[in-house]
């Protein structure tokens, strides 16, 4: 990996970042970090934990309650800390979210630490076949900083191919003293499945101040190998009709309307499907062992299955005739290991 820190200082590294999840009931929680050998002979480790508890889905909404703890340390001695909470409320419609959100929590950059307020709204849809995430979050860092970034995420994934771009812009206190005045960023990832589960990752671009913990902007180019463990990813669909038909871009294809999750009998849940065109509906998941089951027509133009699922929070996708694997209208969407999204589905 190479960097370019405060548009002044060249380095380049070897680095590894390993991440581990946990999920259970409705909570999730991931660790993170990362190891860098710097070729000039120092090192830098950074690591975070982090986790969210979700509410039941109540007319379309989810609260979500988050926590974040992390920090870094440097071989010059330099030591830097957070420790964040939320909250979210997530609004589900069947083309997308919108959330916002707030927050509170302390940082720490040497001997001294800050408080810090902030918040954040947004929404994320699907454009065709590009996934797109709008947020815009103000910060107030010791009552003293205060700015706003505002950021676009898409992604798209084809085959064996996955791209992500982020582009952002901040408004307001620039703190141009921790190195670099540039006041928009932007990267780009290229992630090449190799198999289900070794991937080449190749990723480029700029990145902003960063005034919580005092970390100067700068310019990195990085090029990686990710080996995946868990569930193996399964690769998408490379016809073009079938991706038109599961978004329902084509009028007259196959789309789905509606799902539902409906505890008919103690140990066994429903799922329905409304999608009255398709001629073959599948749902995978964590409580199918991520095993594609077939659902079975309705006369009314549903398809549904009965599972053996207990109370919980669980990861699933469902798909259209051998298509593309979507996230069911009304779920949460989430990033899954591999990048990908899949929906949560809370059971009660």
């Amino acid at each position: 990996m190479a960097l370019r820190y405060a548009d002044t200082l060249n380095a380049s590294a070897a680095t590894i970042t390993p991440r581990a999840g946990a999920e259970w009931g409705r909570g999730i929680a991931e660790a993170t970090g990362t190891y860098s050998q710097f070729a000039s002979g120092g090192w830098s480790t950074q690591g975070a934990v982090s986790g969210s508890l979700f509410s039941p889905t109540t007319r379309g909404f989810v609260a979500e309650l988050a926590s974040l703890a992390g920090g870094s340390a440097h071989h010059d001695g330099t030591r830097t800390g957070q420790v964040l909470a939320n909250g979210r409320l997530h609004f589900m419609r069947s083309a997308g979210e919108l959330f916002l959100g707030a927050g509170v929590g302390q940082t720490w950059v040497g001997g001294g630490s800050r408080s810090v307020i902030l918040g954040e709204a947004g929404g994320s849809t699907t454009l065709g076949e590009i996934g797109t995430t709008l947020t815009a979050s103000p910060a107030l860092v010791e009552d003293s900083i205060q700015y706003l970034d505002a950021q676009l995420s898409l992604s798209w994934v084809r085959d064996r191919l996955d791209l992500g771009a982020v582009v952002g812009t901040r408004l307001g206190d620039q703190l141009t003293s921790l190195g670099g005045n540039a006041r928009s960023w932007g990267n780009l990832t290229v992630i090449a499945w190799m198999t289900s589960r070794l991937a080449l990752v190749a990723s480029g671009g700029t990145y902003p101040i960063d005034p919580t913990q005092g970390f100067p902007g700068g310019r990195f180019l990085s090029a990686s190998i990710r080996v995946a463990t868990g569930r193996a990813r399964a690769a998408p669909s490379t016809n073009t009709q079938q991706r038109q038909a599961e978004t329902g871009a084509v009028e007259g294809l196959p789309a789905v309307t509606s799902f539902t999750a409906e505890r008919t009998q103690p140990g066994l849940v429903t799922l329905r499907v409304n999608a009255p065109l398709a001629q073959l509906v599948e749902v995978s998941g964590d409580f199918t062992n991520w095993t594609p089951v077939r659902l079975e027509r309705e006369s009314n133009g549903s398809w549904s299955a009965a599972f053996p699922i207990n109370r919980g929070k669980y990861q699933m996708n469902l798909r259209l005739d051998g298509g593309k694997w979507l996230v069911p209208p009304g779920l949460l969407s989430m990033l899954d290991e591999f990048g990908g999204s899949v929906g949560l589905l809370i059971i009660e």
